[in-house]
């Protein structure tokens, strides 16, 4: 069952039943609050029949001076209340008349009934049904002079029953037509409340398919709106994260192809010239350059070994910051590229603070920016590493005046094996994997890395660290 269905035909069970119960207790109330005044009519009306029969037997038995003439008395109760019937006021009432032994005197009730009612029932009404008639039964004495008389009259109420079926009829038609305008209005209500389920699941169906894109943009301020828009937040996240996936995925691809690719082509080099000085014999000359390109090509192997694991080694690492003096990093860098040969190419301005870091973490970074500064260097151009306060912050900058980076190249070369000039890399045993490193440091430090270049003027590269608040000096 649809839930279309289902709310029509739970609100049309709850309606039915409280209707019915309504109804029920209404139309009872009604005929309970009807009989009661019949009831009290009724009675008042054969008390008052009662002291008036009993008032002109009594002036009749005076007036005449037969009050212990039994037979007068009888015929004059007689005719007094064949007088009762005939009254315009009680044309349903009939009557009974019975003596002090209950002999039947006077009855315009059928025989059945007359014989029914008793004088047992004295001063008490019943409620009988006679002939498809509603009847109310009362009986009460008559005490003219010496003598006793029992009157039973018997007043229809049938009106009042028949108000009460009138009244279930009129529920029944009621309930009919407030049952078919009911159907009606939950079936339009409730396929305007659907039809927004129905576009949620149609949208989601969309997206399970592969359909990313696709949104509800249900705009309202019920429960349903609220459900669109956090299906539609959720759908936004889980597309961005798809999308998340499949870059890192071509990444990943990307990155394996170039990861071949670059081992393949010193490989290819060592095993031809090895074979070359296996197979033929070669000249000193000859054998003593194939032996250098097989030591060059196993460097940069080795060098190309060190940085992958240099850079997988910090893809799941938790460090911890602390407060280190930068002049100490600059002792050690300045120390690394003396035993280089590279420290007359370098110069080093840099404010000395206390700024929190890994150290080891910061000494690559930096000397990874140092080494892309240096091999991107014009001849007899010296690259500056600047450290200076910012704000809040300690930027560290690595100047270069060198052959610079296209626009497009820039937030391309902190991919992995990623190279603006191969050629120009491979010669100076560059494997595109140093920006990529500085990058994940950064992210360790929870600083960005930026680059700022234009070609053949030079390239900044430049991050920021947090700087120590009580600053001291630590040698």
């Amino acid at each position: 069952m649809k839930l279309a269905e289902k709310i029509i035909w739970t609100c049309l069970i709850t309606i039915i039943f409280v209707y019915t119960i309504a109804s029920t207790v209404m139309i009872s109330d009604n005929h309970a609050n009807l009989l009661k005044t019949m009831q009290q009519q009724n009675i008042s009306s054969h008390e008052i029949e009662i002291y008036s029969l009993e008032s002109k037997l009594l002036q009749d038995s005076i007036r005449t001076q037969e009050s212990y003439d039994y037979d007068y008395l009888t015929k004059r109760a007689i005719y007094y209340v064949k007088q009762f019937e005939y009254s315009l006021n009680h044309p349903q009432v009939l009557y009974a008349l019975r003596d002090e032994e209950g002999k039947v005197l006077y009855s315009s009730m059928k025989k059945n009934m007359t014989k029914r009612y008793s004088i047992a029932q004295l001063d008490k009404f019943i409620l009988s049904q006679e002939n498809d008639k509603n009847v109310m039964i009362l009986t009460s004495v008559i005490e003219p002079g010496n003598f006793k008389f029992y009157l039973t009259a018997s007043y229809d109420i049938t009106a009042c029953f028949n108000e009460r079926a009138r009244q279930i009829k009129m529920f029944y038609l009621t309930g009919i037509i407030i049952l078919g305008c009911s159907a009606l209005i939950l079936k339009i209500l409730s396929r305007f409340l659907t039809r927004q389920i129905e576009k949620l699941n149609n949208v989601s169906q969309h997206i399970a398919s592969g359909n990313y894109s696709e949104r509800t943009n249900i705009q309202s301020n019920d429960e349903i709106g609220e459900l669109s828009r956090s299906f539609d937040e959720m759908a936004q996240f889980n597309e961005q994260k798809i999308i998340e996936l499949q870059e890192n995925l071509e990444q990943k691809e990307e990155f394996m192809g170039s990861f071949s690719h670059e081992i393949k082509t010193p490989m290819t080099s060592i095993l031809g010239y090895a074979d070359m000085l296996r197979t033929y014999d070669c000249d000193d000359d000859t054998r003593q350059m194939a032996a250098q390109y097989i030591y060059n090509e196993g460097r940069r192997l080795e060098n190309l070994s060190y940085t992958l694991m240099e850079l997988l080694s910090l893809k799941d690492e938790k460090i911890e910051l602390v407060d280190i003096p930068i002049k100490k990093i600059i002792k050690q860098l300045e120390s690394y590229y003396q035993i280089n040969n590279h420290l007359f190419q370098l110069k080093f301005d840099c404010e000395d603070v206390v700024v929190f870091c890994q150290e080891d973490l910061l000494f690559t970074a930096l000397r990874n920016l140092i080494d892309n500064a240096l091999k991107a260097s014009l001849e007899n151009k010296t690259v500056l590493v600047k450290g200076q306060i910012d704000a809040d912050k300690y930027q560290l900058l690595v100047i270069d005046q060198g052959i610079g980076i296209a626009e497009d190249d820039i937030d391309k070369i902190i991919q992995p094996f990623y190279m603006v000039d191969k050629s120009r890399a491979r010669k100076q045993d560059g494997a595109g994997l140093g920006l990529a490193i500085v990058k994940r440091i950064c992210e360790f430090h929870h600083t960005t890395l930026k680059i700022d270049s234009k070609l053949n003027q030079g390239t900044v590269m430049s991050f920021q660290l947090e700087v120590f608040k009580n600053e001291k000096e630590v040698d």
